[in-house]
């Protein structure tokens, strides 16, 4: 659907306001044209092409000339923006124009950027909200989403890949919607225009193409191709129109500024780039512009104007004006003094190839002139376009329609791409707490993360796995008891099963010979061991928390009765992972849904604060989400040497807000009991804690935490 936003319209000419005076590019002035059309300067020939020279070409610039909106220049009546379905109600008061954006629902916190908040996270962030995005817009067309290498986006159709350019998000989150913009235009390409890129191929087969004639159709093509599939958009997905607004405004309202100036040295470059301008935002055709090249916009808009209706009239628009544009540089190119130079070439190197055969001087001129006929009618295309770009940037203008960067804009750094691919891989996210009842003044803010071990981690979780081989061997012998079905008889039941044991009450009229058997299930339970990570853990108080948790995972992950987490937790950290002073970051180290990183337990270390009671609110809504089994019990253990101390937390808030939220977890069902390791407060564990016990070795820490889940299971 096309919206019309005025009714303002006017025909090709008076838009163009053709001059009087004609243009000679070779003079780079206005003249008055001689009889013969030439410049009586110079006296080249004026017209570059006969428009008329095929009956494919006549077709359209003999048809009726279309009418042009006298705002904007525009043959489709697309709008100010120039996109197609903008005055929709999805977009009313909500343009990029406006200067709102329709992205500051997923920004950094609101949308705009945080100077604390890792660069690195914001824009991993950022990247799936862009993957989500693209989704919406055909979830049956699969993508996988990218920031690329260099300064451009682009789509790989072969491999159905988004490349975004992340320069544009590098520093602020200002460019959201323009990159949004660009993510959802890629996605269309990979929608609708795998058709056109085999015509593109057919087309350069068929007409023996040379690299740069492929080039310059790829380039109209291109163009086209792109109003072609955000008209699509404007039928399928409105409301994300507004995003192509951006993007449009951004790159050619205001990139293009300066660079669609006159290029007399480069003539046919000069009217490509009228070409793309007046297809794309056609404001940018100055009236200088406009008069100059009135002869060619004629064309251009008599082939365009219904050019979108169809994939067959898209093809047939993209293949008038390259034939167009091609006799316009083979006119440009009609001095072309290396022909002769190359069929003299030819000539010699046949007449040294073939000898004295017993050709006749006769034969030999009429196999020139076989070569001249050949060679000419072959290069006479290739050779002009050849002639007449190999001294011109078709790439110039060309690059800014296809969304690159500025040269100055240097790309992401491999040390940054770097750091965003751990994230990543690590399934870093950002939540923010919404219980405002058990949330810590305004420390909302809460990262996950899953461990990613490296080698010397694997290692030494097969050491330490074999050291509590013992223990593991002693808590999954008692554990595994658990979930078995057991079977309770009851007996002197007047129905059910015959009981042996009472057949020899038959002779004295007894009729309670019967047993029922009742057959119990276990009740689910969900384990969570929650570890303190600070920097207070070190040495070998993290030894004992993950020796000891490795030997409880070991025994208990296989029972399909028990689900386990096991989950460490620090804060206000200065990693890429860690936001700013007041996030809570959590690790997974196991989990039901993390079996493929069975050694991560081998990456727990001591890091830097412990926001405690964050921690473990953020923990259960985790194990709950996650949970399989709604009604199952739940136990969480955790594992701590000490009070809370984080930026702005700690003392009797710090404690006194760790009860609380242990409180809540138990009125909601939840078993919490604290194991507090070699030199913990017993004071304070036992303020913050209901249950709560203490020890000081290795090899009590497993059996003790063993003893609090048979008691909670009742095994």
């Amino acid at each position: 659907m096309v919206i019309k936003h005025d009714k303002h319209f006017t025909d090709v000419d008076s838009w163009a306001e053709i001059a009087e005076d004609d243009y000679c590019y070779e003079c780079s002035k206005w003249i008055e044209a001689t009889q013969d059309d030439c410049c009586p300067i110079c006296e080249s020939k004026l017209d570059y092409s006969d428009k008329w020279d095929s009956a494919e070409t006549a077709k359209v610039a003999t048809s009726d000339a279309p009418k042009i909106n006298s705002y904007t220049g525009d043959i489709w009546n697309r709008g100010k923006s120039y996109v197609w379905g903008g005055g929709s109600w999805w977009n009313s008061g909500n343009t990029a124009h406006t200067g709102s954006t329709v992205s500051s629902m997923w920004g950094s916190w609101g949308g705009s950027s945080s100077q604390s908040q890792s660069d690195a996270a914001r824009m991993l962030k950022h990247k799936r909200h862009l993957d989500s995005l693209c989704k919406v817009v055909d979830p049956t067309v699969s993508h996988v989403l990218d920031y690329s290498s260099g300064r451009s986006s682009y789509s790989d159709m072969r491999l159905g890949r988004i490349y975004i350019d992340g320069t544009m998000l590098k520093d602020s989150d200002d460019n959201l919607d323009i990159t949004a913009g660009l993510a959802i235009h890629e996605k269309l390409h990979l929608i609708h225009s795998k058709p056109l890129i085999q015509w593109e191929k057919d087309y350069r087969y068929k007409n023996d193409l040379s690299q740069m004639e492929g080039k310059l159709l790829h380039s109209i093509a291109n163009s086209i191709e792109d109003e072609y599939i955000e008209k699509q958009l404007g039928k399928s997905n409105a409301g994300f129109v507004t995003y192509i607004e951006a993007v449009k405004k951004h790159y050619f309202d205001t990139k293009m500024e300066g660079r669609l100036e006159d290029d007399d040295d480069t003539p046919f470059i000069d009217i490509l780039n009228t070409l793309l301008a007046f297809i794309r935002w056609p404001n940018n055709l100055s009236a200088e512009r406009k008069k100059k090249h009135a002869k060619h916009i004629q064309f251009f808009a008599r082939a365009l104007a219904k050019g979108l209706d169809s994939r067959d009239d898209t093809y047939h628009c993209i293949s008038v004006i390259y034939q167009y544009l091609r006799k316009v540089a083979e006119a440009m190119a009609k001095d072309d003094d290396s022909l002769e130079d190359k069929i003299n070439e030819k000539m010699e190197s046949m007449r040294e190839e073939m000898g004295d055969e017993g050709l006749t001087e006769g034969d030999w001129d009429k196999i020139e002139e076989a070569v001249t006929r050949d060679m000419t009618q072959r290069d006479a295309r290739a050779e002009a376009l050849s002639k007449i770009l190999s001294h011109s940037d078709i790439d110039g203008l060309t690059k800014i329609v296809d969304w690159s960067a500025d040269a100055q804009d240097s790309p992401l750094s491999k040390q940054f791409t770097s750091k965003l691919k751990d994230l990543e891989d690590s399934d870093f996210s950002e939540e923010k707490l919404k219980d405002v009842a058990l949330i810590y003044h305004n420390a909302k803010k809460v990262t996950w993360r899953r461990a990613m071990p490296t080698a010397r981690d694997k290692e030494r979780y097969t050491q330490e796995s074999k050291l509590m081989k013992k223990v593991t061997t002693q808590l999954k012998r008692k554990i595994d008891l658990y979930g078995n079905t057991q079977t309770h008889i009851i007996r002197n039941q007047k129905r059910g099963k015959i009981d042996k044991r009472m057949l020899h009450r038959i002779p004295v009229g007894r009729q309670d010979l019967f047993k029922v058997d009742i057959q119990q299930d276990d009740k689910p339970l969900d384990v969570c061991i929650l570890v303190d990570e600070s920097g207070s853990m070190g040495y070998d108080k993290m030894d004992m928390a993950r020796q000891s948790t490795i030997a409880i995972k070991e025994a208990l992950h296989d029972n399909p009765k028990l689900n386990l987490w096991v989950y460490g937790h620090t804060a206000d950290g200065h990693d890429e992972w860690h936001s700013d002073k007041l996030s809570t970051n959590l690790t997974e180290y196991w989990s039901p849904t993390m079996k493929d990183r069975p050694m991560a337990l081998g990456s727990m270390q001591a890091r830097y604060e412990n926001r405690d009671g964050t921690a473990i609110h953020a923990a259960s809504l985790r194990v709950k989400k996650e949970s399989q089994q709604p009604m199952s019990n739940k136990l969480m253990i955790v594992i701590s040497d000490g009070q809370p101390a984080a930026y702005g937390y700690g003392g009797m808030d710090g404690r006194a807000h760790v009860k609380k939220v242990v409180k809540h977890l138990e009125s909601q069902g939840w078993s919490v009991i604290q194991v507090g390791i070699r030199g913990a407060d017993t004071y304070a564990q036992a303020e913050m804690f209901s249950n709560h016990i203490f020890v000081d070795k290795l090899y009590d820490l497993a059996p003790k935490i063993g003893k609090i889940i048979r008691k909670v299971i009742k095994v």
